[in-house]
């Protein structure tokens, strides 16, 4: 939380936790009653951007009855997350590709969806799986999304990790392959990001106008939820950092001025396990996770 020590985070099996400073508080912010099988679980949270006032929080989880995907507000008072709201549901869950981040974008809710091991579905613009979509903050569909309902952008595999530019409306998704082509896209309005039946490794995929990554990994490499850091650290600062969850690399990837072309992507720290999440934190650091801990990066010396 900008200009606050605390850090709001989620465990796959249903508790939303607060770190301030480094220490864990005792008790949850809340805890839902998810279905954590296999890629299910609580899986990505947000906080809305006028939370210093409004102390809104969001997150996305499977829930256990009736199964299926859903996006939940909260309120945040004295550390308790309170005044339960489910502002977007009925989206179908699988035991993978389920996608689940979140991610605020000029006071727009983007959410990320997952194909649920069905290809086919990503192709489909009247389906919401294997999608990038857009919504208010109180769920409701906006009038100027591209095909009249919640889609934003459409031919997904897995799409695990959402981010954005400060300061723009440049967004961008880590999204899983098969045993190829782990993908960085570029976001925007209306496009076909290729997955679907019939996709072949190392093409721009099926479907209308198919559009390729900015970033490929032929050799996959499991990328997870991104962050676009600007903060404390000059050295690091206006790049975008995603983790590798198969090795533990943690990547720079380089951006043009514009943020539209990839320039470079060099691995900055190799961690001893997956990494799962990279943020901006207290202090204006950098801070990355794992299954078993958080981490900060800070100058050696």
């Amino acid at each position: 939380v900008e200009g606050t020590r605390k850090i709001f985070f989620t465990e796959k099996s249903g508790a939303i936790r607060v770190m301030k400073g480094r220490k864990l508080l005792t008790h949850p912010c809340a805890t839902l009653d998810v279905n954590d099988d296999g890629e299910r679980g609580l899986l990505g949270i947000a906080l809305h951007p006028g939370f210093a006032h409004n102390h809104k929080l969001y997150v996305y989880f499977t829930n256990a009855n009736p199964l299926e995907n859903r996006v939940a507000r909260f309120v945040v008072e004295r550390n308790r997350c309170t005044k339960k709201r489910v502002v977007i549901e009925g989206i179908p869950s699988n035991t993978n590709h389920d996608g689940g981040q979140i991610e605020f974008v000029d006071n727009h809710l983007f959410v990320s969806v997952g194909e649920a091991g069905d290809p086919s579905q990503s192709q489909d613009k009247e389906s919401r799986l294997g999608k990038v979509l857009r919504y208010e903050p109180t769920g409701k569909i906006p009038n100027d999304n591209p095909f009249g309902n919640s889609v934003w952008s459409y031919g997904h595999r897995n799409p695990f990790g959402l981010t954005h530019k400060p300061g723009t409306n440049h967004i961008y998704s880590t999204e899983n392959g098969p045993d190829c082509d782990d993908e960085l896209n570029r976001i925007r309005r209306g496009r076909n990001y290729g997955w679907g039946d019939g996709y072949q490794c190392g093409t721009a995929g099926v479907g209308p106008n198919p559009k390729g990554p900015i970033l490929r990994w032929s050799s996959v490499i499991v990328p997870t939820d991104p962050w676009w850091y600007l903060g404390r650290m000059k050295s690091l600062s206006n790049s975008l950092y995603v983790g590798d969850h198969g090795s533990g690399a943690l990547h720079r990837i380089l951006m043009n001025d514009r943020g539209t072309k990839v320039m470079g992507d060099r691995v900055i720290f190799d961690s001893a396990e997956g990494i799962t999440d990279v943020s901006k934190g207290p202090g204006g650091w950098l801070y990355f996770l794992t299954t078993s801990g958080m981490f900060r990066i800070v100058p050696t010396s």
